[in-house]
């Protein structure tokens, strides 16, 4: 081999052998630099509560339940008490208007969906409408049916509540909600026990009973031009 290409061998490899040195020095300060990792809850996962009731395949009816009086009611999310028992439960198929100004996000989102209502005007009508379910369960009789299903993130479950309107005729609150123009159709659905309509059907029923109210100047409705 010819000095001139030994050396330039030699050369190569020098600088291959630095360049390398010099990669794992940067790796090395690069690793030092990244802190530590800190846990959270995977945003899809659903922060589990140990003490939950198993989900049901069928709706239990709650036997003697009594509306506990609560700040955080809400005509949609009511708490109960059974026995020694008390829970949370948020309702199938609706979404009630609010009644405090908690959740701003939320009172703004369903101000602009119900015809771009004033907040305050929104809330109060809230109010009114937990005002008209705590009336109606202290004055009728109602039942409380759950299969136990958690809502996400929370340690309350999903129910419906059927309230007798008249002697053996009993009507989901769902329906008197949307009827009195204090909800609109939205949220988690469920097959209804007993009923022969599916979950399509009874969506297009409520839907029917919120543009009624709308066109009678129902609940919110009467606030909105």
């Amino acid at each position: 081999m010819k000095l001139r290409d030994a050396l330039m061998n030699l050369a190569i490899t020098a600088v291959l052998v630095l360049v390398i040195v010099l990669v794992a020095l940067v790796l090395k300060k690069s690793k030092a630099a990244v802190p530590k990792a800190i846990p959270v809850n995977p945003a899809n996962l659903t922060i589990t509560d140990q003490n939950a009731r198993p989900v049901r395949e069928t709706f239990e009816l709650l036997d003697k339940t009594t509306l506990v009086e609560t700040r955080a009611n809400e005509a949609d999310t009511l708490r109960f008490r059974t026995g020694a028992d008390e829970n949370i439960f948020v309702l199938y198929f609706v979404d009630a208007i609010e009644a405090s100004t908690s959740h701003p996000q939320r009172i703004n989102e369903q101000a602009r969906w119900f015809g771009n209502v004033n907040d305050r005007l929104l809330v109060e009508t809230g109010v009114e409408a937990l005002n008209y379910v705590r009336d109606l369960l202290k004055s009728r009789p109602y039942q409380v049916l759950t299969r136990w299903e958690q809502v996400p993130n929370s340690t309350r479950y999903y129910a419906l509540i059927r309230v007798e309107i008249q002697p053996g005729k009993g009507v989901y609150l769902a329906d008197l909600l949307m009827q009195a123009g204090y909800a609109r159709v939205q949220g988690v659905t469920t097959p209804l026990p007993n009923d022969s309509r599916d979950e399509v059907a009874y969506m297009l029923e409520l839907k029917k009973h919120g543009d009624r109210a709308r066109t009678n100047k129902a609940g919110i409705w009467r606030h909105v031009k």
